[in-house]
Protein backbone atom coordinates (compact mmCIF):
# COMPACT_ATOMS: atom_id res chain seq x y z
CA UNK A 1 0.00 0.00 0.00
CA UNK A 2 2.91 2.72 0.95
CA UNK A 3 4.67 1.72 -2.50
CA UNK A 4 1.07 2.14 -4.42
CA UNK A 5 0.33 5.61 -2.58
CA UNK A 6 4.25 6.23 -3.16
CA UNK A 7 4.05 5.71 -7.09
CA UNK A 8 0.47 7.81 -7.12
CA UNK A 9 2.29 10.90 -5.56
CA UNK A 10 5.05 10.26 -7.88
CA UNK A 11 2.32 10.54 -11.02
CA UNK A 12 0.66 13.82 -9.13
CA UNK A 13 4.38 15.47 -8.85
CA UNK A 14 4.71 15.28 -12.29
CA UNK A 15 1.90 16.65 -13.57
CA UNK A 16 2.37 19.57 -11.32
CA UNK A 17 5.73 19.98 -13.44
CA UNK A 18 3.81 20.60 -16.40
CA UNK A 19 1.54 22.82 -14.96
CA UNK A 20 4.64 24.82 -13.67
CA UNK A 21 6.35 24.42 -17.37
CA UNK A 22 2.91 25.99 -18.53
CA UNK A 23 2.84 28.92 -16.13
CA UNK A 24 6.43 29.70 -16.32
CA UNK A 25 6.18 29.71 -20.16
CA UNK A 26 2.93 31.87 -20.76
CA UNK A 27 4.05 35.14 -22.24
CA UNK A 28 1.94 37.72 -24.54
CA UNK A 29 2.07 36.93 -27.58
CA UNK A 30 1.84 40.16 -30.09
CA UNK A 31 1.15 40.35 -33.61
CA UNK A 32 1.86 42.85 -35.64
CA UNK A 33 -1.05 45.26 -36.49
CA UNK A 34 -1.10 45.86 -40.13
CA UNK A 35 -3.75 43.57 -41.31
CA UNK A 36 -7.79 45.22 -41.03
CA UNK A 37 -10.06 43.50 -42.90
CA UNK A 38 -14.27 43.88 -43.10
CA UNK A 39 -15.65 42.15 -39.64
CA UNK A 40 -19.02 41.43 -38.68
CA UNK A 41 -18.85 42.05 -35.06
CA UNK A 42 -21.30 39.61 -32.93
CA UNK A 43 -23.17 39.79 -29.27
CA UNK A 44 -25.70 37.00 -29.10
CA UNK A 45 -27.62 37.79 -25.92
CA UNK A 46 -30.91 36.38 -24.14
CA UNK A 47 -32.48 37.83 -21.13
CA UNK A 48 -29.73 40.50 -21.09
CA UNK A 49 -31.63 43.08 -21.45
CA UNK A 50 -29.53 45.04 -18.09
CA UNK A 51 -26.37 44.62 -20.06
CA UNK A 52 -27.10 45.13 -23.75
CA UNK A 53 -26.63 48.40 -23.99
CA UNK A 54 -23.37 48.76 -22.49
CA UNK A 55 -22.71 45.90 -24.98
CA UNK A 56 -23.45 47.92 -27.91
CA UNK A 57 -21.79 51.05 -26.36
CA UNK A 58 -18.84 49.12 -26.13
CA UNK A 59 -18.53 47.70 -29.79
CA UNK A 60 -19.71 51.19 -31.01
CA UNK A 61 -16.59 52.77 -29.13
CA UNK A 62 -14.14 50.14 -30.83
CA UNK A 63 -10.52 51.79 -32.43
CA UNK A 64 -10.24 49.98 -35.28
CA UNK A 65 -9.03 51.46 -38.41
CA UNK A 66 -11.06 49.53 -40.63
CA UNK A 67 -15.04 48.92 -41.13
CA UNK A 68 -16.45 46.97 -39.20
CA UNK A 69 -20.88 46.66 -38.51
CA UNK A 70 -22.11 45.74 -35.24
CA UNK A 71 -25.11 42.71 -34.84
CA UNK A 72 -26.72 41.90 -31.40
CA UNK A 73 -28.38 38.53 -31.87
CA UNK A 74 -31.66 38.54 -29.16
CA UNK A 75 -32.84 35.06 -28.64
CA UNK A 76 -36.70 36.32 -28.23
CA UNK A 77 -36.14 37.83 -24.76
CA UNK A 78 -39.13 39.13 -22.93
CA UNK A 79 -37.35 41.74 -20.98
CA UNK A 80 -36.23 45.44 -22.40
CA UNK A 81 -33.58 43.72 -24.99
CA UNK A 82 -35.84 44.54 -28.20
CA UNK A 83 -36.32 48.25 -26.88
CA UNK A 84 -32.74 49.35 -25.95
CA UNK A 85 -31.53 46.91 -29.22
CA UNK A 86 -34.50 48.82 -31.68
CA UNK A 87 -33.23 52.19 -30.58
CA UNK A 88 -30.08 51.68 -32.30
CA UNK A 89 -31.10 50.02 -35.08
CA UNK A 90 -33.34 53.00 -36.10
CA UNK A 91 -30.46 54.88 -36.06
CA UNK A 92 -28.44 52.93 -38.22
CA UNK A 93 -25.66 52.45 -35.45
CA UNK A 94 -25.94 48.19 -35.18
CA UNK A 95 -28.07 45.62 -36.71
CA UNK A 96 -30.95 44.12 -34.57
CA UNK A 97 -32.02 40.32 -35.73
CA UNK A 98 -34.13 38.52 -33.12
CA UNK A 99 -35.12 34.88 -33.01
CA UNK A 100 -38.37 33.60 -34.18
CA UNK A 101 -38.78 31.59 -31.49
CA UNK A 102 -36.61 31.31 -27.78
CA UNK A 103 -33.48 28.47 -28.69
CA UNK A 104 -32.64 26.37 -26.11
CA UNK A 105 -29.08 26.83 -27.18
CA UNK A 106 -27.11 29.70 -28.81
CA UNK A 107 -25.78 27.74 -32.20
CA UNK A 108 -29.33 28.43 -34.12
CA UNK A 109 -29.88 31.89 -33.31
CA UNK A 110 -25.81 32.53 -33.97
CA UNK A 111 -25.77 30.46 -37.21
CA UNK A 112 -28.96 32.11 -38.62
CA UNK A 113 -27.86 36.14 -37.99
CA UNK A 114 -24.81 35.27 -39.43
CA UNK A 115 -26.64 33.52 -42.63
CA UNK A 116 -29.21 36.28 -42.87
CA UNK A 117 -27.59 39.61 -41.56
CA UNK A 118 -23.74 39.55 -41.39
CA UNK A 119 -22.21 40.63 -44.47
CA UNK A 120 -18.02 40.34 -43.78
CA UNK A 121 -15.90 37.36 -43.93
CA UNK A 122 -14.49 37.67 -40.49
CA UNK A 123 -17.26 37.09 -37.64
CA UNK A 124 -15.77 38.64 -34.29
CA UNK A 125 -18.10 37.21 -31.07
CA UNK A 126 -17.93 37.90 -27.32
CA UNK A 127 -20.66 37.59 -24.96
CA UNK A 128 -22.96 40.17 -24.20
CA UNK A 129 -21.89 40.80 -20.63
CA UNK A 130 -18.25 41.41 -21.88
CA UNK A 131 -16.58 44.83 -22.41
CA UNK A 132 -14.24 44.54 -24.83
CA UNK A 133 -10.82 46.80 -24.84
CA UNK A 134 -10.50 49.55 -27.19
CA UNK A 135 -8.18 47.54 -29.77
CA UNK A 136 -9.70 44.29 -29.21
CA UNK A 137 -10.79 43.80 -32.55
CA UNK A 138 -7.19 44.97 -34.13
CA UNK A 139 -5.56 42.58 -32.18
CA UNK A 140 -8.24 40.00 -32.58
CA UNK A 141 -7.84 40.09 -37.03
CA UNK A 142 -4.43 39.81 -37.18
CA UNK A 143 -3.72 35.80 -37.01
CA UNK A 144 -6.55 35.91 -39.92
CA UNK A 145 -3.88 37.57 -42.67
CA UNK A 146 -2.41 33.49 -42.47
CA UNK A 147 -5.27 31.32 -44.68
CA UNK A 148 -5.22 27.98 -42.73
CA UNK A 149 -6.19 30.06 -39.53
CA UNK A 150 -10.25 29.15 -38.80
CA UNK A 151 -10.39 31.18 -35.78
CA UNK A 152 -8.54 33.08 -33.18
CA UNK A 153 -9.09 33.52 -29.10
CA UNK A 154 -8.37 36.16 -27.55
CA UNK A 155 -7.87 36.10 -23.79
CA UNK A 156 -10.64 36.89 -21.24
CA UNK A 157 -10.57 38.33 -17.81
CA UNK A 158 -13.26 38.52 -14.81
CA UNK A 159 -13.98 42.18 -14.35
CA UNK A 160 -16.52 41.78 -11.40
CA UNK A 161 -13.62 40.36 -9.39
CA UNK A 162 -13.77 42.76 -6.61
CA UNK A 163 -17.23 41.53 -5.47
CA UNK A 164 -16.36 38.69 -2.95
CA UNK A 165 -14.06 35.72 -2.07
CA UNK A 166 -16.47 33.68 -4.60
CA UNK A 167 -15.78 36.27 -7.55
CA UNK A 168 -12.08 36.42 -6.74
CA UNK A 169 -11.60 32.70 -6.80
CA UNK A 170 -13.75 32.48 -10.23
CA UNK A 171 -10.70 35.57 -11.76
CA UNK A 172 -8.25 33.18 -10.41
CA UNK A 173 -9.83 30.29 -12.81
CA UNK A 174 -10.17 32.49 -16.04
CA UNK A 175 -6.39 33.71 -15.61
CA UNK A 176 -5.37 30.53 -15.80
CA UNK A 177 -7.75 28.74 -18.22
CA UNK A 178 -8.64 31.50 -20.70
CA UNK A 179 -5.12 33.36 -20.13
CA UNK A 180 -2.09 31.61 -18.15
CA UNK A 181 -2.69 27.95 -20.25
CA UNK A 182 -3.56 29.62 -23.78
CA UNK A 183 -0.35 31.52 -23.94
CA UNK A 184 1.43 28.84 -22.05
CA UNK A 185 1.19 26.04 -24.27
CA UNK A 186 1.71 27.61 -27.65
CA UNK A 187 3.81 25.79 -30.14
CA UNK A 188 3.72 23.57 -32.97
CA UNK A 189 0.73 21.26 -33.72
CA UNK A 190 -0.89 22.99 -30.82
CA UNK A 191 -4.55 22.71 -29.63
CA UNK A 192 -6.66 25.56 -28.08
CA UNK A 193 -10.77 25.21 -27.24
CA UNK A 194 -12.54 28.07 -28.30
CA UNK A 195 -13.82 30.35 -25.74
CA UNK A 196 -17.78 31.76 -26.60
CA UNK A 197 -17.31 34.67 -24.89
CA UNK A 198 -13.85 36.22 -27.11
CA UNK A 199 -13.39 34.35 -29.97
CA UNK A 200 -13.60 35.19 -34.23
CA UNK A 201 -13.87 32.65 -36.93
CA UNK A 202 -13.35 32.87 -40.68
CA UNK A 203 -16.82 32.30 -42.44
CA UNK A 204 -15.16 30.19 -44.86
CA UNK A 205 -13.90 28.28 -41.87
CA UNK A 206 -17.42 27.79 -40.14
CA UNK A 207 -19.24 26.92 -43.47
CA UNK A 208 -16.82 24.15 -44.13
CA UNK A 209 -18.02 22.25 -41.07
CA UNK A 210 -21.77 23.28 -41.00
CA UNK A 211 -21.74 26.06 -38.87
CA UNK A 212 -21.66 26.21 -34.98
CA UNK A 213 -21.87 22.72 -33.02
CA UNK A 214 -25.60 21.91 -32.09
CA UNK A 215 -25.79 18.71 -30.36
CA UNK A 216 -24.59 19.96 -26.94
CA UNK A 217 -25.11 23.58 -24.96
CA UNK A 218 -21.59 24.08 -26.21
CA UNK A 219 -21.16 25.35 -29.31
CA UNK A 220 -17.79 26.76 -29.07
CA UNK A 221 -16.09 23.81 -28.24
CA UNK A 222 -18.16 21.59 -30.83
CA UNK A 223 -16.82 24.32 -33.11
CA UNK A 224 -13.11 23.65 -32.17
CA UNK A 225 -13.25 20.05 -32.58
CA UNK A 226 -14.84 20.59 -35.97
CA UNK A 227 -12.31 23.08 -37.13
CA UNK A 228 -9.00 20.49 -36.02
CA UNK A 229 -10.99 17.82 -38.30
CA UNK A 230 -11.12 19.92 -41.04
CA UNK A 231 -7.36 21.15 -40.78
CA UNK A 232 -7.89 24.25 -39.80
CA UNK A 233 -6.00 26.11 -37.33
CA UNK A 234 -7.28 27.87 -33.97
CA UNK A 235 -4.73 30.33 -32.82
CA UNK A 236 -4.21 32.89 -29.72
CA UNK A 237 -3.95 36.43 -29.23
CA UNK A 238 -3.45 39.54 -26.77
CA UNK A 239 -7.30 40.61 -27.86
CA UNK A 240 -8.40 41.20 -24.46
CA UNK A 241 -12.45 40.99 -23.09
CA UNK A 242 -13.26 41.19 -19.18
CA UNK A 243 -16.66 39.45 -18.49
CA UNK A 244 -18.98 39.12 -15.66
CA UNK A 245 -18.18 35.80 -13.51
CA UNK A 246 -21.24 34.09 -11.32
CA UNK A 247 -20.74 35.72 -8.01
CA UNK A 248 -22.29 32.77 -5.85
CA UNK A 249 -22.33 29.15 -5.29
CA UNK A 250 -26.13 28.81 -6.64
CA UNK A 251 -25.24 30.46 -10.12
CA UNK A 252 -22.08 28.93 -10.45
CA UNK A 253 -23.74 25.10 -9.93
CA UNK A 254 -26.37 26.40 -13.03
CA UNK A 255 -23.46 27.24 -14.96
CA UNK A 256 -21.64 24.18 -14.04
CA UNK A 257 -24.07 21.70 -14.89
CA UNK A 258 -24.29 23.02 -18.31
CA UNK A 259 -20.34 23.19 -18.94
CA UNK A 260 -19.98 19.40 -17.32
CA UNK A 261 -23.28 18.18 -19.21
CA UNK A 262 -22.12 19.56 -22.43
CA UNK A 263 -18.50 18.20 -22.22
CA UNK A 264 -19.36 14.82 -21.32
CA UNK A 265 -21.96 15.02 -24.64
CA UNK A 266 -19.43 16.40 -26.69
CA UNK A 267 -17.17 13.10 -25.72
CA UNK A 268 -20.43 10.65 -26.71
CA UNK A 269 -21.39 12.36 -30.07
CA UNK A 270 -17.67 13.42 -31.09
CA UNK A 271 -15.56 10.77 -30.00
CA UNK A 272 -13.98 9.50 -33.13
CA UNK A 273 -13.25 13.16 -33.99
CA UNK A 274 -11.48 13.85 -30.49
CA UNK A 275 -9.21 10.75 -31.41
CA UNK A 276 -8.24 12.22 -34.74
CA UNK A 277 -6.76 15.29 -33.04
CA UNK A 278 -5.34 12.93 -30.40
CA UNK A 279 -3.61 11.17 -33.05
CA UNK A 280 -2.51 14.07 -35.30
CA UNK A 281 -1.64 16.95 -32.26
CA UNK A 282 -1.01 14.34 -28.96
CA UNK A 283 0.57 16.86 -27.07
CA UNK A 284 -1.35 19.70 -27.70
CA UNK A 285 -4.90 18.02 -26.64
CA UNK A 286 -3.12 16.70 -23.23
CA UNK A 287 -1.59 19.87 -22.84
CA UNK A 288 -5.17 21.58 -23.59
CA UNK A 289 -7.31 19.24 -21.87
CA UNK A 290 -4.81 19.26 -18.56
CA UNK A 291 -5.36 23.11 -18.16
CA UNK A 292 -9.19 22.44 -16.88
CA UNK A 293 -7.87 20.10 -14.41
CA UNK A 294 -5.51 22.09 -12.49
CA UNK A 295 -7.47 22.13 -9.24
CA UNK A 296 -8.28 18.30 -9.75
CA UNK A 297 -4.30 17.77 -9.40
CA UNK A 298 -4.10 20.08 -6.34
CA UNK A 299 -6.54 17.84 -4.48
CA UNK A 300 -4.67 15.00 -5.20
CA UNK A 301 -1.57 16.44 -3.51
CA UNK A 302 -2.94 17.92 -0.40
CA UNK A 303 -4.84 14.11 -0.25
CA UNK A 304 -1.23 12.50 -0.57
CA UNK A 305 -0.08 14.93 2.08
CA UNK A 306 -2.68 13.59 4.11
CA UNK A 307 -1.72 10.30 3.50
CA UNK A 308 1.55 11.19 3.71
CA UNK A 309 1.51 11.73 7.06
CA UNK A 310 -0.30 8.48 7.78
CA UNK A 311 2.23 6.36 6.22
CA UNK A 312 5.14 7.67 3.78
CA UNK A 313 7.10 10.30 4.42
CA UNK A 314 8.11 10.03 1.01
CA UNK A 315 4.20 10.85 -0.10
CA UNK A 316 4.16 13.52 2.44
CA UNK A 317 7.30 15.44 0.79
CA UNK A 318 6.17 14.88 -2.68
CA UNK A 319 2.87 15.82 -2.18
CA UNK A 320 4.17 19.36 -0.63
CA UNK A 321 6.04 20.01 -3.38
CA UNK A 322 3.51 19.29 -5.82
CA UNK A 323 0.95 21.88 -4.49
CA UNK A 324 3.72 24.21 -4.42
CA UNK A 325 4.58 23.97 -7.84
CA UNK A 326 1.05 24.06 -8.51
CA UNK A 327 0.65 27.69 -6.74
CA UNK A 328 3.81 28.68 -7.95
CA UNK A 329 2.77 27.54 -12.16
CA UNK A 330 0.70 31.17 -11.23
CA UNK A 331 3.25 33.44 -9.91
CA UNK A 332 5.38 34.03 -13.11
CA UNK A 333 2.41 34.97 -15.43
CA UNK A 334 0.05 36.85 -12.60
CA UNK A 335 2.96 39.32 -12.21
CA UNK A 336 3.77 39.68 -15.85
CA UNK A 337 0.70 40.34 -17.06
CA UNK A 338 -0.20 42.87 -13.68
CA UNK A 339 -2.44 40.29 -12.02
CA UNK A 340 -0.80 40.50 -8.74
CA UNK A 341 -4.02 41.40 -6.46
CA UNK A 342 -5.32 37.77 -7.66
CA UNK A 343 -1.95 36.27 -6.27
CA UNK A 344 -3.21 35.96 -2.83
CA UNK A 345 -6.13 33.78 -3.84
CA UNK A 346 -4.11 30.77 -5.78
CA UNK A 347 -3.73 28.80 -2.64
CA UNK A 348 -7.74 29.16 -1.92
CA UNK A 349 -8.77 28.41 -5.61
CA UNK A 350 -6.39 25.37 -5.61
CA UNK A 351 -7.57 23.98 -2.09
CA UNK A 352 -11.19 24.69 -2.84
CA UNK A 353 -12.37 24.65 -6.09
CA UNK A 354 -12.02 21.08 -6.93
CA UNK A 355 -14.93 20.22 -4.59
CA UNK A 356 -17.10 22.37 -6.26
CA UNK A 357 -16.08 20.97 -9.30
CA UNK A 358 -16.46 17.25 -7.81
CA UNK A 359 -20.16 18.36 -6.01
CA UNK A 360 -21.12 19.20 -9.57
CA UNK A 361 -20.49 16.39 -11.41
CA UNK A 362 -22.11 14.32 -8.60
CA UNK A 363 -24.88 16.16 -8.84
CA UNK A 364 -24.75 15.72 -12.70
CA UNK A 365 -25.29 12.16 -12.23
CA UNK A 366 -27.92 12.09 -9.49
CA UNK A 367 -30.16 14.31 -12.04
CA UNK A 368 -29.05 11.77 -14.92
CA UNK A 369 -30.45 8.92 -13.13
CA UNK A 370 -33.57 11.22 -12.46
CA UNK A 371 -33.63 11.77 -16.09
CA UNK A 372 -34.09 15.38 -15.81
CA UNK A 373 -33.04 17.41 -18.82
CA UNK A 374 -30.08 20.02 -17.95
CA UNK A 375 -30.73 23.17 -19.68
CA UNK A 376 -29.64 26.40 -20.40
CA UNK A 377 -31.59 28.41 -17.38
CA UNK A 378 -31.06 32.31 -15.93
CA UNK A 379 -28.42 32.24 -13.52
CA UNK A 380 -30.14 35.37 -11.67
CA UNK A 381 -33.74 36.62 -11.23
CA UNK A 382 -34.98 37.86 -14.67
CA UNK A 383 -31.47 38.38 -16.28
CA UNK A 384 -28.99 35.81 -16.91
CA UNK A 385 -26.39 37.75 -15.82
CA UNK A 386 -26.76 40.43 -13.10
CA UNK A 387 -25.28 43.23 -14.78
CA UNK A 388 -22.24 43.81 -12.21
CA UNK A 389 -20.06 46.68 -12.95
CA UNK A 390 -17.09 45.78 -15.18
CA UNK A 391 -13.17 46.66 -14.06
CA UNK A 392 -11.01 46.19 -16.61
CA UNK A 393 -7.94 44.80 -14.15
Amino acid sequence: MVEMIFLLSLIVFFFSLIFLFIGIRSKSLRYRKNFFPNVSVISWGWKDGNVIERKIKNFLSLDYPGKYEVIIIDNASQDETKRICEKYARKKQIKYYRTPREYDRKAFGLDEAIKKVAKFEILAMTDPDGVCEKDWLTKIVQPFRDEKVGAVIGLTHCGNFYENFFTKLRAVEDEWIYVISPLGTIFHKDVHFICGANYAVRREALKSVGYHGKKTLGEDFELAIKLYNKDWDVKVTDANVWQEEVSNLRAYIRQRLRWQNSTLEIFKFYLQEIFSIIKKRPIGFLLASLSYMISIFSLLSLVFIILGLLFSLKSLILGIISFFFLNLAFVPSMIRFKRKHLLLYVPFFLAVDSFFIIYCQLLLRYLKLRKKKIEWRSLYEGYYHKGSKIILK
